[in-house]
């Protein structure tokens, strides 16, 4: 039989020595220590890195601007000469609404300035231009407009009334300024600069938001405090009568937001009024044309040595100037109309008196005059007015 042949003998490898076997234990635990490390080196680095500081909801980011010295104007105001006030092109450094802006005493430098940059700065509580003196005199002049029925001013109504309109509170802020700050002497410079300040998007909405909720506590709070004589016996307003007055100045305010809007959507809005003072500048003229006429006429017939020759012709030529004059009234009085029921057609406008509409269509149209792109600042009032008029009645249904 013959003999079964057997595998190779396999060789096995020299088992390590003990020395060998650390060497490779050290080198095995280095590698995982290795890894660990890079593994989680970034998590070390975000857990130790600090958090970043907390912005609260009406803090904003800027630099701290560091105003001159303030002088006082003629009408009593605060006369700015900081960069908070309108230059003579109306505008302002963003930096105008501060809550603490550091005096020219605190020797802060411009490199100081500089180091303030990116700042969470506290809550803004007032605009150095528009401030809050505007405001708080804003609610008083609207609160005391108001007079309940059986007050002398509403004798003829069965309702309460207010006594003053757009044109009366443009007028008075107009010239008074009361809470108004701007750079220089010159009140009319310093009307249209602050106008000009205000009238931009973001400046009309920041106002609005820093000042809205003071503005109607004050209003609530003026209205508290009024005296009338109602029915012969001095009294505060009752609590029926504080609501009357918050809904009248919810229509009113309503209906000017309403022709703001008009103005913005009526794609001839401005032609119209463009087109009325045309006509009123012709009718001025045209009355002056007849008075001069007049004057010669009574002049010629007055006097001692009478030409009946020159008194017919002057009064052929006063005759013709009367009925030029009396055309002109009527094709103004035309324009005026047509531009009124053009307003009109909108929402809100029907709320008050056409005279009214008019007046706040000719205030655009001087905005849209010294800046043409004023339109989205109009809108963004219209907005605001809204929500203001939402506000009152609101207050009213209470």
């Amino acid at each position: 039989m013959a003999d079964t042949q057997r595998p190779d003998k396999i060789t096995m490898a020299p088992k390590p020595s003990s020395g060998n076997k650390r060497l490779l234990w050290i080198l095995l635990i280095c590698a995982v220590a290795a890894g660990a490390f890079w593994m989680f080196r970034d998590s070390a680095r975000e857990l130790t890195r600090p958090a970043p500081p907390p912005v609260d909801q009406g803090q904003m980011r800027l630099q701290l601007p560091t105003p001159p010295q303030a002088t006082v104007n003629g009408t009593a105001n605060a006369t700015s000469q900081s960069a908070g006030a309108p230059d003579a092109g109306g505008t302002a450094p963003a930096t105008a609404m501060t809550e603490n802006a550091p005096s020219a005493q605190t020797g802060e430098t411009a490199t100081d300035g500089a180091q303030n940059v990116g700042r969470v700065m506290p809550k803004v509580q007032d605009d150095s231009v528009i401030t809050l003196s505007f405001v708080s005199d804003l609610a008083r002049y609207l609160a005391n407009s108001y007079y309940p029925a059986g007050t002398e001013a509403a004798k003829k109504e069965d309702t309460g009334v207010l006594v003053t309109g757009t044109k009366a509170l443009n007028m008075h802020y107009g010239v008074e300024m009361t809470g108004l700050t701007w750079s220089g002497d010159d009140i009319r410079r310093g009307r249209q600069n602050i106008l000009r300040y205000v009238l931009t998007p973001t400046m009309t909405d920041a106002l609005y938001t820093l000042y809205a909720d003071r503005f109607m506590a004050a209003l609530q709070e003026e209205a508290r405090q009024i005296i009338r004589n109602v029915e012969g016996e001095e009294r505060n307003l009752t609590r029926m009568e504080i609501k009357e007055m918050h809904h009248l100045l919810s229509t009113k305010v309503q209906a000017t937001a309403g022709v703001l809007r008009a103005c913005v959507l009526m794609e001839d809005a401005m032609a119209r009024v463009e087109a009325l003072h045309a006509s009123t500048k012709k009718s001025l003229e045209a009355n002056q044309h007849f008075q001069t006429a007049l004057l010669r006429y009574q002049e010629l017939s007055e006097a001692d040595a009478k030409d009946a020759k020159a008194i017919a012709k002057a009064k052929t030529a006063m005759d013709s100037a009367g009925k030029t004059y009396q055309q002109a009234i009527m094709q103004r009085e035309r324009t005026r109309e047509s531009l009124a029921n053009a307003l009109r057609k909108y929402k809100w406008v029907s709320m008050q008196d056409d005279g009214t509409n008019v007046y706040i269509a000719q205030w655009v149209y001087r905005r849209v005059q010294d800046n043409p792109r004023v339109f989205p600042a109009i809108m963004s009032m219209h907005e605001n007015l809204l929500d203001l008029a939402e506000r009152m009645e609101k207050k009213a249904a209470l």
